[in-house]
C-alpha cells in the first residue's frame, strides 16, 4: 500500500491525535448549528496553519458533519496557475495524527478517463493542513485530493468529479481550500500602503469582491476576481468546489465567518480567511 507521509511540521497543525482533538474542541466551542433540514455539500476552508485559520476551517467541517455522513470527502487544493492541469493525489492512504486516512482510489481511473491529470507530489499545504479535520469529523470517509488550476478548467474539474461520484453511487462533500488576499512586504504586494487603511481596503474591497462571488456560487467570476486583483491564492480550488456542489444540487452559500491574520497578529503583512458552507 502506498502511503503519503505527512510533510508539514507540527507548527502547521498538532503532531498527535490528542493535540488535534484538544484544539478542535476549542475551535468549535459555541458554534451555532445550521437550521434544521439544511442539506450541505461541503464548503470553502482556509489553509494557513491552525494558529491562524484553524478555527474557521474546523467550523466549516463541523457544520457539514452535523448534517451529512459522506462516504468520500473531496478536498480541492490550489496554489496553481491557470495553465496547469489538475494535480491528482494517487496514493492509497495519507498519514495524519489520527492514523492513515484511506484515499478514494476508485475515483482515479474514471477521472483520468474524462480529464487529463498530472500526479500531485507531496509538500503543498492546501490539502494536508485540513486532513486532521476530515479524520476527526468524518472518521469513516475516504479522501479524494486534487489541486485545481486557477482558470475555467477548475469548473470542468468540479463537474467531472461530481459526475464520477454519481456514476460510482458515492455520497460526497466538496471542500475548496483557499486563502484570500496576501498583502504586504512578505508577499511583495501592497497597493494601498500600510496600516489601518490598507487593512480596511483588503477587508471591505479586495476580499469582499471575491467572497461576494463565492457566496453567490459564481465560480467563474470568483476565478476572474482572484486573477485580476490577487484576492485569493487558490481561487481555482473554491471554483471547483462550487461547480461540484452546484452539480449535486447546492443552491446557496452560507458565510460561517471572515477574518484576517491581522486580527490575530497585527503587522504589515497579513492574509484573509473566509469560511463558507454550500447548502440547499
Amino acid at each position: 500500500m502506498r502511503v503519503r507521509p505527512r510533510m508539514l511540521p507540527p507548527g502547521w497543525y498538532p503532531g498527535t491525535k490528542s493535540g488535534c482533538e484538544s484544539e478542535i474542541a476549542k475551535f468549535i466551542q459555541g458554534v451555532k448549528p445550521l437550521p434544521a433540514g439544511t442539506k450541505v455539500y461541503g464548503g470553502m476552508v482556509p489553509h494557513a496553519g491552525w494558529y491562524f485559520s484553524g478555527k474557521l476551517a474546523a467550523r466549516v467541517f463541523y457544520l457539514n458533519a452535523q448534517a451529512a455522513h459522506p462516504e468520500v470527502v473531496c478536498i480541492f487544493g490550489g496554489h496553481l496557475g491557470g495553465a496547469s492541469p489538475p494535480l491528482l493525489v494517487i496514493e492509497d492512504a495519507w498519514e495524519t495524527p489520527y492514523g492513515n486516512i484511506p484515499l478514494a482510489t476508485e475515483f482515479y481511473a474514471p477521472l483520468r478517463a474524462k480529464m487529463t491529470f498530472k500526479e500531485e507530489y507531496p509538500g503543498d499545504n492546501t490539502i494536508e493542513v485540513n486532513l486532521p479535520f476530515v479524520a476527526h469529523f468524518f472518521p469513516k470517509a475516504k479522501v479524494l485530493g486534487i489541486r485545481a488550476p486557477q482558470s475555467a478548467r477548475a469548473l470542468e474539474l468540479g463537474e467531472t468529479v461530481a459526475a464520477v461520484a454519481r456514476e460510482l453511487h458515492k455520497s460526497i462533500l466538496f471542500f475548496g481550500s483557499a486563502d484570500l488576499t496576501h498583502y504586504g512586504p512578505n508577499y511583495g504586494w501592497a497597493p494601498k500602503g500600510f496600516g489601518p487603511e490598507a487593512v480596511k481596503w483588503v477587508k471591505e474591497v479586495n476580499d469582499k469582491r471575491f467572497l461576494d462571488h463565492v457566496l453567490k456560487l459564481e465560480a467563474l467570476e470568483a476565478v476572474k476576481a482572484a486573477n485580476e486583483d490577487q484576492s485569493s491564492c487558490s481561487g481555482g480550488a473554491a471554483a471547483a468546489a462550487i461547480a461540484a456542489a452546484k452539480k449535486m444540487g447546492a443552491t446557496r452559500a452560507i458565510l460561517v465567518d471572515y477574518y484576517t491574520s491581522y486580527d490575530i497578529m497585527p503587522g504589515d503583512s497579513f492574509v484573509g480567511y473566509g469560511g463558507v458552507v454550500w447548502a440547499s
